[in-house]
This record gives C-alpha cells, sequence and structure tokens, in this order.
C-alpha cells in the first residue's frame, strides 16, 4: 500500500474510533477550564480520584480561596490542606505544590503566560513544564483545553488506547512511548480543534473504563475490529 494510502486508513481509523466512542458514551461535556493557570491547579488539587471528585475539590478550592495566585499563595498551608483534604492522599502535599504554582504564576506573570499561551505554543509549553505537576502530557493539555494547538495530549489512558490501536508503540519508558504515539496520529488530527478536545475526553475515559492495563473489557469494546492489540490475542 502506498504511503498516502496508508495515511488516509489510519486517518479514517482514528477518526472512526472516536465516532464509535462516542456513540458508546455519549458526547462529552465541556472541559472543567479552558484558563491555563485554572488547569495547572486541576491537575495539582486532587490526586489518583475520577474526576467527579476533583471537580469537586476544584470548585471547593474556588470557592474558598480563589483561583487567583494571588489569593492561593496568601492562604495559609493548613487552610488549602482542609479545603482540599477531600482530593486524595496526601493533602498537605498538594496544597504545597498549589502554593509553588502559585507563586510561579506570580514570578513569571498570568498575562505572559496567557499571552505565551495564545500566540507561542512552543514558549507556553516550556513555560507550563516550569509548574509542578506538569509534564508533557500535561502541558500538551493545557494547550488543548485553550485551544491553542491541536493534539490528543494522551495521558497514560489514552496512550495505552492508542498504541492498542496501533498508534505508535510500547517504548522502553512513558516518555519515548508518548513520543512515538504524539507523532503517529499528529498528521491525522481533524483541523477542528473542537474535535480533537472530544477525542482527548472520549479516549481518555475508554482507557479507564474498559481499555484497562489489566483485564480490558474486549468483550464489550466498541473498536476492537479497528484494534491490533485485540486481533494479536485473539488469534
Amino acid at each position: 500500500m502506498a504511503p498516502r494510502d496508508k495515511a488516509a486508513v489510519a486517518k479514517n481509523t482514528l477518526v472512526d474510533s472516536v465516532l464509535k466512542l462516542e456513540a458508546h458514551y455519549g458526547a462529552p461535556g465541556p472541559p472543567p477550564t479552558t484558563d491555563p493557570f485554572e488547569m495547572i491547579v486541576w491537575e495539582n488539587a486532587a490526586y489518583l480520584v475520577d474526576d467527579t471528585r476533583r471537580r469537586t475539590v476544584f470548585e471547593l478550592l474556588r470557592g474558598k480561596v480563589g483561583m487567583e495566585p494571588e489569593a492561593i499563595a496568601a492562604a495559609p498551608l493548613e487552610k488549602l490542606a482542609a479545603v482540599i483534604e477531600t482530593g486524595g492522599m496526601r493533602p498537605a502535599m498538594r496544597a504545597g505544590k498549589l502554593r509553588t504554582a502559585a507563586a510561579l504564576a506570580l514570578e513569571i506573570g498570568l498575562a505572559r503566560l496567557r499571552e505565551a499561551v495564545r500566540s507561542s505554543p512552543a514558549e507556553a509549553r516550556k513555560l507550563l513544564k516550569r509548574f509542578p505537576g506538569i509534564g508533557d502530557p500535561g502541558a500538551d493539555k493545557i494547550l488543548l483545553f485553550a485551544r491553542a494547538r491541536r493534539s490528543l495530549a494522551p495521558d497514560s489512558n489514552i496512550l495505552r488506547v492508542l498504541v492498542r490501536l496501533g498508534f505508535g508503540r510500547e517504548e522502553a519508558n512513558y516518555a519515548r512511548t508518548y513520543a512515538s504515539a504524539a507523532r503517529a496520529v499528529e498528521a491525522l488530527l481533524l483541523e477542528d480543534v473542537d474535535w480533537c478536545v472530544r477525542a482527548h475526553q472520549l479516549l481518555r475515559r475508554h482507557g479507564r473504563e474498559l481499555c484497562k492495563r489489566a483485564s480490558p473489557r474486549c468483550e464489550i469494546c466498541p473498536l476492537t475490529k479497528a484494534c491490533r492489540w485485540y486481533r494479536a490475542r485473539a488469534g
């Protein structure tokens, strides 16, 4: 098959998979926020909890402390930890990360950060990765939700689904696997950034609910016909 034909087949597979996931799960709701600093807060306010619980903690923090870096930096650590206590393990550690993020946002300047996200995604990515809890996936997710850069911003759940479908390869470490999958889908994405956001949300949900690392629910998965990993296991 010619390279152009292979690319067309791969794009159709990706787009069709997202359509099938939307038919299976329904249309996802809007992201929790599109503001880069609020997304940094979202990522650090909770740990190893589902999105419903994370959103509850996030809104508690918004209501009782505020989302401005000045407010978070000025809040006593004990108060921050108490507000976000239900967001998983180590609330004191998470509170410390929020304070660190707020201090860095004040140092960089929210105006500079937001302008970089709008006009220079490459610079914004470097700035975002200076914040606690924000690596390549987190930075790409913030840029995606801000509608600044088209990608799938694959976290570990999305990455697993993509690799099993044949987009990228499982490499020796997470960073290399991430780069492999990101490269594999980069030219296949639709121009519509809102589609990319929905694709991210649906693939992530699929990885969390059905396409799990251990005991995947292949018997009820809507993507088995396109899944190389499933076909290899089924023989």
